[in-house]
């Protein structure tokens, strides 16, 4: 019996407590991410979406144990079954500003799927993505930027909360950012949506240079 075949899909649980207990040994032995990340590649969804689930958990605790493991994850992106693309580009998520080179280099396909993909999601963690890489450096933030600016508008503002929190990372590693980061948030200060309302305020009124 390896790993594997302790995942939910394996042992019939329907929750992701195996899942959890899976991703808690391997914490404890990060050698098993290897057999885990193989699995990404499976033809079984069910059993790919497990593995992309557990480097979640992973990555959200230590994502430096994930980071080697970035290139099966980005392979991942494209999957037809939704719960595998979300899990992978959420791992990816949590561990983008450990491989910003990985992700410049993704930046168009993390475009892309903010713009066209069917999972909210997908398009959350994208924008998550995009703003721990933009964190990463100026290079980085500026090249960020204009896509986080557009997310505010695609999918009718469904996006407008993710992507502002995103470019708040983008000014910490390049303060000439600030003027244009408030003026996009300037734009939802009386937003219907509560949490947007806040958080643009908030941002409008940070006291950057």
């Amino acid at each position: 019996m390896t790993i594997l075949d302790k995942l939910s899909s394996r042992v019939g649980d329907r929750t992701e407590a195996a899942n959890k207990r899976v991703a808690a040994r391997a914490l404890a032995e990060p050698a098993l991410l290897d057999e885990i990340a193989r699995g990404l590649g499976s033809a079984d969804a069910k059993l790919a979406g497990d593995c992309a689930e557990v480097l979640t958990l992973v990555a959200a605790q230590q994502p430096p144990l994930v980071a080697p493991y970035a290139d099966a994850l980005i392979a991942r992106l494209d999957h037809r079954n939704t719960r595998v693309r979300w899990e992978a580009m959420h791992a990816l998520a949590e561990i983008a500003a450990r491989v910003p080179d990985k992700i410049a280099r993704l930046v168009p396909k993390l475009v892309e799927k903010i713009a066209l993909d069917r999972s909210v999601i997908v398009r959350d963690h994208a924008i998550r993505a995009l703003g721990a890489y933009g964190g990463t450096s100026a290079a980085a933030a500026h090249k960020a930027f204009p896509h986080l600016r557009e997310a505010t508008v695609l999918w009718e503002g469904k996006h407008v909360g993710k992507a502002l929190a995103a470019m708040r990372q983008l000014v910490a590693a390049d303060a000439s950012l600030a003027a244009e980061v408030r003026a996009v948030a300037q734009r939802f200060v009386e937003d219907r949506r509560v949490t947007v309302r806040k958080l643009a305020q908030r941002i409008a009124h940070e006291p950057w240079p």
